[in-house]
């Protein structure tokens, strides 16, 4: 059984992406995407900061980082600083995008999202896959060739997205 610890997010999974193009987030970080007050599991995604993948989080993680930039203003303020509250809501928001999961954990990437790097275009998303990597209050998304391809990811998960991309669809009847 799964130790569901809420915005805590741990290990690597990989999940195929469905013929609709919808995301399967595995159950291991799907468990710990925090409940809002009607029960849903809503997750935040965005572009990751330097990597060529996407990052996920709960509304806890949104709320802390909203928090920050508060406190950021506030701390501005009382040192007489200038302060762009709103560059900083878009220089960490502008690509941010809510998903309710549905009831098997999955979300429909809007456009942007699909379009995940220069070279993919968003091509030969639908039926491709993705690895989900923890990163502690968020984790990312990759998809597998841009993951394989990717000079700044750890070698040994370059290795396995390679691996699994190589084999899917093998076995299969």
């Amino acid at each position: 059984m799964a130790v569901v610890t809420p915005g805590s997010y741990s290990g690597t999974e990989f999940a195929a992406i469905d013929g609709k193009g919808r995301i399967a987030v595995p159950s291991e970080f799907r468990n710990n995407v925090p409940l809002n007050a009607d029960g849903q599991r809503v997750l935040w995604v965005s572009f990751h900061e330097k990597l060529p993948c996407l990052v996920a989080y709960g509304q806890d993680q949104y709320d802390r980082l909203s928090g920050e930039i508060e406190r950021d203003r506030e701390t501005a303020r009382q040192r007489n600083l200038d302060f762009d509250e709103d560059a900083e809501f878009k220089k960490r928001f502008e690509f941010a995008k809510a998903y309710t999961l549905d009831d098997s954990g999955r979300f429909l990437p809007g456009f942007s999202h699909r379009d995940l790097t220069e070279e993919s275009a968003g091509q030969a998303y639908e039926n491709g896959a993705c690895a989900f990597v923890g990163a502690g209050r968020r984790f990312e998304i990759w998809w597998l060739p841009e993951l394989a391809r990717c000079e700044e990811a750890n070698p040994r998960l370059r290795r396995m997205g390679s691996a699994w991309e190589a084999t899917k669809g093998k076995g299969r009847k």
